[in-house]
């Protein structure tokens, strides 16, 4: 670990976009073989236990923000027949991985702070594993409330440090061990030292839900998985008088 990684996790804007933007182009051909090496496939777990319960019906929209290579979008495609789902990123390298998986998908760019669709576009409005990359916090909330449909919902997964019994095995992992995995085959392993430190530095759940209720929305469920190292938090957005 290094100062600058550390750092990196409380830039903020246009410096923390520029960021993301480079390190995710920079790491989009490896990422999931890597993501899967580091925490050892259960990342594709916690998808398929997140996405697997919705109450999805043909014609719905989804929006997956921040969508990667598409691993979420391919997913949502295949288990609810009917439903459009568009995938979107800021990194556009993230963004022909994705494509090249799934040609016949809708795959954009686009910034979460100024997402380029028309308000109540979608029913759901998902993120998977992103929300600690945003450039801004509330303006990225905001911006999906907005797309979303009056009594839509948002729903957010990502990773969090996990229950106290397994909290500094789990930070030794990510901080000491993850970036000795990933040497023998990246050049850099800065990339995966920030992403280590994005998870420690998460908001705690209880913040995340205070963050969302002071915003239009109202978290109505929220799930653990594996002892905590991801959660899930799904949110309605409040009707508008």
């Amino acid at each position: 670990m290094t100062f600058k990684e550390v750092e990196a996790t409380k830039l903020h804007g246009d410096e923390k976009r520029k960021y993301i933007v480079t390190l995710f182009d920079n790491i989009a051909t490896r990422y999931d073989f890597i993501r899967t090496l580091i925490f050892l496939g259960q990342t594709s777990r916690w998808y398929r236990k997140a996405l697997s319960d919705l109450d999805l019906k043909s014609g719905d929209k989804v929006l997956d923000v921040g969508c990667g290579t598409g691993e979420s979008t391919r997913y949502l495609s295949r288990l609810y027949q009917g439903v459009v789902v568009e995938g979107m990123d800021i990194s556009t390298g993230m963004l022909a991985v994705a494509q090249r998986h799934d040609p016949d998908s809708i795959y954009f760019e686009g910034d979460v702070c100024a997402i380029p669709r028309t308000d109540s576009s979608y029913n759901l409005v998902i993120s998977c594993f992103t929300f600690r990359n945003f450039p801004e916090r509330e303006a990225s909330i905001a911006e999906m409330l907005r797309v979303l449909r009056p009594g839509g919902h948002l729903l957010i997964l990502d990773h969090f440090l996990p229950e106290k019994r397994w909290r500094g095995i789990y930070t030794f992992w990510i901080r000491q061990i993850m970036p000795r995995i990933v040497w023998p085959f990246v050049k850099d392993a800065s990339p995966y030292r920030y992403l280590a430190e994005s998870i420690i530095n998460q908001l705690k759940l209880a913040d995340f839900v205070n963050l969302l209720e002071s915003m239009s929305a109202r978290v109505i469920q929220t799930d653990s998985y594996t002892g905590g190292a991801a959660r899930r938090l799904i949110a309605i957005r409040k009707n508008e008088n």
